[in-house]
């Protein structure tokens, strides 16, 4: 299996347990968050389905996936506060499987990381480091989603997120 197959393989995996974490969750803003997060890994499997051969690999920094996952995890953990609730999420699965979201997501970036390294030409090193600084972002949001789950008023004035309440 080629590197770039072993990629696609990787978002696949990635994708498709977020999509199959949805079943048995009521909590809406627990699917729309694994919604998101399967679109993100969908889409770059895509990108890396357009890079054929990896030697004519195209940097995808510039390609919009048409998602802002952190906005978008930002909104809804800020309409819990608003809302008063004292979870980020009601279902209480979402612990385990943001957990082992964050082990997808860390084993997805060393592999980018590792192969940009590696990588033979500068194409090749700049897709693989834009596709792992793009898997570390998905692993301190799920990090931080998994560290803050009983209290999103904490999520919401971390400043790692740039959401800072007026009352300290």
């Amino acid at each position: 299996m080629s590197i770039l197959e072993q990629a696609i393989a990787l978002e696949e995996r990635a994708e498709t347990y977020y999509r199959s974490s949805k079943q048995g969750i009521e909590d809406q803003g627990a699917l729309s968050v694994l919604d998101l997060l399967a679109s993100e890994e969908h889409a770059h499997a895509e990108a890396l389905r357009a890079v054929e051969p990896i030697t004519q690999a195209r940097a995808i920094s510039a390609q919009d996936t048409g998602l802002d996952l952190l906005n978008e995890v930002k909104r809804l953990v800020s309409a819990k506060v608003e809302g008063g609730l004292d979870t980020v999420f009601s279902d209480t699965s979402m612990q385990g499987i943001l957990q082992a979201a964050m082990e997808i997501e860390q084993t997805t970036e060393a592999f980018y990381r590792d192969h940009a390294e590696s990588a033979a030409d500068e194409d090749t090193r700049r897709l693989f480091a834009d596709l792992a600084e793009r898997e570390q972002k998905h692993y301190l949001i799920v990090s931080s989603l998994a560290e803050y789950f009983d209290r999103p008023q904490a999520w919401v004035e971390s400043a790692e997120f740039g959401l800072r309440l007026d009352d300290y």
